[in-house]
């Protein structure tokens, strides 16, 4: 329940002896969210180590962008392929996962050097702010603001604004299937293709594999419900467009790529979003792996426990290398 420390309405306090009244920012996280932040933010951290060993690039380097409403920096880190040469290259643009409350630009370094060289682009990865401090939309527009950056910017970095496709995993998905809405619906950079890894699309927990899975396979319904309370601020529906892209319009998004695992309790409504573009002649598949469970292309290097994660990552990365096309 959103009780503890529940976000308040604009208050006012009157500075000590100068009588003039101001505002006090709203608090914006529960205890709970707060706790269940720390705590998957560890997990995160703990495992980064584990995803393998980096390919060989030609860059790699971190900035930050400037943003305005407000007014911020946002950190990104560019990949760029292992023997690149001048030519000029399309991007990536890639929204890691988390829960929207973790995860940092090293999280997916290991997986993303590899999506560099296998697309032959450059990826920029978007250091978004972070649940449950800065729930909706303010990751989703961390998100936006770098693709509005990189179409204008992108000669500055030798890429082509015009070739741009976007990608993320899980919590990730999620935002980069909501930045293609918000690219449309504001007339912003067009997108060639989105490749979405096991992304949460719906948040009503109610198909058949969530029955299936829910109990006892990551993300669990208790996971999931305390990813949807630190993320979704109080007045704001979790089944909103931009927070749950099936329940969204559908028409002139780009072509869709989806993957995830069949022992994934988000399976079915990957599954069902392939669909709902279909359904207004978008070009859109989703692509279930038998042998998978949540999260398995991030750590696509360990073939022993995860024999699924390599073969998704190169089906992914053509499918955007087919999109992104040459000029």
């Amino acid at each position: 329940m959103r009780t503890l420390l529940k976000m308040i309405p604009l208050a006012l306090c009157v500075l000590a002896g100068a009588g003039v009244a101001v505002p006090i920012a709203a608090l914006a996280a529960t205890a709970e969210s707060l706790a269940f932040a720390r705590q998957l933010r560890g997990d995160f951290k703990s495992q980064t180590g584990s995803t393998g060993v980096l390919e060989q690039l030609s860059e790699k380097r971190d900035f930050e962008i400037g943003a305005q409403s407000p007014a911020r920096e946002i950190p990104v880190r560019l990949y760029r392929p292992g023997g690149a040469t001048d030519q000029t290259l399309p991007i990536v643009l890639f929204v890691h996962g988390g829960g929207f409350v973790a995860g940092d630009l090293d999280s997916y370094d290991v997986m993303l050097s590899s999506l560099t060289n296998r697309t032959d682009a450059v990826v920029l990865s978007v250091d978004y702010r972070l649940a449950p401090e800065n729930p909706f939309p303010a990751g989703l527009e961390d998100a936006y603001a770098v693709l509005v950056w990189a179409a204008a910017n992108a000669a500055t970095f030798g890429a082509d604004g015009t070739r741009i496709a976007i990608s993320g995993d899980s919590a990730g998905g999620n935002i980069a299937a909501a930045t293609a809405m918000l690219a449309r619906d504001r007339n912003g950079p067009k997108l060639a293709a989105q490749f979405l890894m096991y992304p949460t699309l719906s948040n009503k927990m109610d198909t058949a594999s969530w029955k299936e899975l829910g109990e006892t396979h990551f993300p669990s319904r208790e996971v999931n419900s305390k990813v949807i309370e630190a993320y979704v601020p109080e007045g704001v529906s979790p089944y909103g467009p931009l927070v749950a892209p099936l329940w969204g319009k559908h028409t002139d998004l780009p072509p869709a790529l989806l993957v995830v695992g069949n022992l994934d309790p988000l399976r079915d409504e990957n599954r069902d979003y392939a669909d709902a573009l279909n359904k207004v002649d978008v070009e859109a598949r989703t692509v279930v792996y038998p042998r998978s469970q949540h999260g398995f292309v991030q750590f696509y290097q360990l073939k022993d426990v995860n024999p699924d994660g390599e073969a998704a990552l190169a089906y992914g990365a053509a499918f955007l290398k087919s999109k992104l096309g040459s000029k």
